[in-house]
């Protein structure tokens, strides 16, 4: 895949060969496999072909096709299969390739039957000491959180759609060539479904109503009338869903604010049209507060609060080893607080290059007049500011046009089909007033509308009754925690 990091890798030939970069003048696969394996089972590492560490660029023709190659080669000949990207640069005319990994979530990895270790700047083989430190390392590791077995979990509470989606959508990106079609074979195959039982990644990931099991799943974003955090609130929504939905839905609210028709899956969310918000760096910085939250703490929480001249996003936890404050605004390797989340968002396309995010962010930031995001760590929460981003409120307001338009389309069809035989204009307004409410509030059970519209609970069952028959609101949740939503179906017409 070819990317737009000129500056990345201007920065990258500057340095020299460590524990976690090194370079290659000349393309051998037997060498390259035996680097890439080696920052497996050491710290992860990045590895440029086509230039040497003297910053002498020598190139690599058919650089894509190459990539390709080299990417379908390390996955295959390396066990267990790892999270490899392969990427283009280009330097003055000449293409150069950069293949990058993350630390092993499964070391020892082997490469043609052996194990190689990173000392220094070297890759070496590993001896019999070195197998049996990795080897203890792994077991550490196997008590991740994110790897534990959900045993109160069955089959019934995993969205097997979510799961063909991202196998569709893996299968798109191409990162590796042996997918299996069916969902339970494929959480298998990356470690989410274990003799007989789900892991919580799979939860959070894929599942149907992953609250349930973990309530610290919940993500708020609130919009604030001033800097006041206790002053009337604008809009507030709990996200509840599994980590895909939620990251659709809250990018959505972004794309609806700002008059964006395309979603998160769309490549426009990288179109170079010039764009009234940091839209790509807004969306890096809400994967990566849930790729690296702490699930593993019931107080864990995402916050994501809208003021009226700054965004904040903030999420519990803290950065990941190696990483500080400072590093984020330059070139390092990623290392994901939840490597087995991270690497189906990458199987999935939503993580782009591993390592370069924050660095991207603050480019978008630069490149349309915003200023830099700005990033601190305080009492177990990471948060990053983006000092100057507002949403264009009042929402209700941004929207109501289209709303109205679209409502009114949908009384229409109503009458024509015979579901009601009138509607008087006073009606039409009360019926917005609801959707409003809703729009405003993310969702409300029937005595909460009627709290919120002032009418009996009576009255608004009614209304309530009517909107859900025509298609303009749908019921989320439980029973007793649920509540009303505007229907996908309505926002869309509200968009088109």
């Amino acid at each position: 895949m070819k990317t737009d990091g000129a500056d990345y890798i201007k920065d990258l030939l500057q340095k020299k060969e460590s524990a976690t970069l090194e370079f290659k003048a000349r393309f051998d696969k037997i060498e390259i496999g035996k680097v890439i394996c080696s920052f497996l089972n050491r710290d992860g590492g990045q590895l440029v072909l086509g230039a040497g560490e003297s910053q002498k660029v020598t190139g690599i023709k058919d650089a894509e096709k190459t990539a390709s190659a080299i990417q379908n080669f390390l996955i295959d000949e390396i066990v267990p299969e790892p999270a490899v990207s392969v990427d283009v640069q280009t330097v003055g005319k000449k293409n150069l390739l950069v293949v990058s990994v993350w630390k092993g979530t499964n070391q020892p990895y082997i490469f043609k039957g052996g194990v190689y270790y990173r000392t220094g700047s070297s890759t070496v083989q590993a001896d019999s000491k070195q197998l049996a430190a990795l080897i203890h390392v792994e077991t550490d590791r196997n008590q991740r959180w994110e790897t534990k077995s959900a045993i109160e979990v069955e089959v019934e509470d995993i969205d097997l759609n979510e799961v063909l989606e991202c196998i569709k959508e893996a299968n798109l990106a191409g990162r590796d060539q042996n997918l299996p079609e069916n969902p339970l074979q494929f959480m298998s195959k990356y470690g989410l479904y274990k003799n007989g039982d789900f892991t919580n990644a799979a939860v959070v990931l894929f599942g149907k109503n992953p609250v349930k099991f973990f309530p610290q799943m919940r993500v708020r974003l609130s919009v604030f009338k001033t800097d006041k955090t206790g002053e009337r609130l604008l809009y507030d929504k709990i996200f509840d869903g599994n980590l895909f939905k939620s990251i659709q839905q809250i990018t959505e609210f972004f794309d609806l604010a700002y008059g964006i028709t395309s979603s998160f899956r769309s490549a426009d969310w990288q179109r170079t049209d010039k764009l009234n918000f940091p839209r790509l760096a807004i969306r890096e910085a809400i994967l990566n507060a849930f790729i690296h939250r702490d699930y593993s703490s019931f107080s864990s929480k995402i916050a994501i609060n809208v003021y009226p001249d700054k965004l904040q996003i903030s999420s519990y936890g803290s950065l990941p080893k190696g990483i500080s404050i400072k590093s984020l605004s330059e070139d390092h390797l990623s290392v994901p607080v939840n490597p087995t989340i991270a690497h189906i968002f990458f199987l999935r396309n939503w993580i782009e290059l591993i390592g370069i995010g924050t660095v991207k962010m603050i480019a978008q930031c630069k490149e349309l007049g915003f200023k830099e995001p700005v990033w601190n760590q305080r009492d177990n929460t990471v948060n990053v500011l983006f000092p100057d981003v507002k949403v264009p409120f009042n929402y209700s307001e941004g929207i109501s046009e289209g709303i109205t338009e679209g409502l009114n389309n949908l009384i229409v069809k109503a009458i024509n089909e015979g579901i009601s035989e009138g509607i008087t204009e006073g009606l039409k307004d009360i019926y917005l007033n609801v959707i409003e409410a809703l729009i405003k509030k993310g969702s409300l059970n029937v005595t909460q509308l009627s709290n919120e519209l002032g009418k009996s609970t009576k009255t608004v069952e009614r209304y309530v009754a009517f909107l859900k028959e025509i298609g303009a609101i749908g019921y989320e949740g439980s029973k007793k925690a649920g509540g009303y939503q505007v229907s996908d179906h309505l926002l869309k017409m509200n968009k088109e």
